[in-house]
């Protein structure tokens, strides 16, 4: 199984395992997609609202499933505050999906601070793709 990164302006949007299937934002049987935000900052940048439109439209074909909502910081700072970041990046995120019509009840949400990175943090593309917000869920049978 190859994995597939689609990069745009060196921020890591959209992450997928190549499945025969190219439908973007399916990994096997889940629907994946990252959000990217600015250093220090919970604002949803706005080139990233298309990924979260998406996943409310994948989310309709199967309204019943339970998604993780995943906020994850860059190594800069201390964890204490990269926890409290992460966790508003995730509730940011949250809400936009919220706003679109999904229940709160459908969302687990959390916060990582800087656990678990997907590049290393030794460079300034590898902390902004590491800044991000995680939305994954089981894909719709149908």
């Amino acid at each position: 199984m190859k994995k597939l990164m689609l990069l745009c302006a060196g921020v890591l949007l959209l992450a997928a395992c190549h499945t025969g299937n190219t439908q973007p934002g399916r990994v096997g049987q889940m629907y994946f997609t990252t959000i990217a935000f600015e250093v220090n900052g919970d604002e949803i940048e706005m080139s990233s609202y298309k990924f979260i439109d998406e996943a409310v439209k994948v989310y309709q074909k199967g309204p019943a499933v339970v998604m993780e909502v995943r906020g994850y910081t860059d190594s800069s700072g201390n964890a204490k505050s990269n926890l409290r970041l992460s966790q508003k990046r995730a509730q940011r995120v949250a809400k936009a999906l919220q706003i679109r019509g999904i229940p709160a009840e459908n969302m687990n949400v959390k916060g990582y601070g800087s656990e678990k990175p997907i590049v290393s943090n030794n460079t300034p593309e590898g902390r902004q793709q590491n800044r991000r917000v995680e939305i994954e869920f089981p894909y719709p049978a149908n």
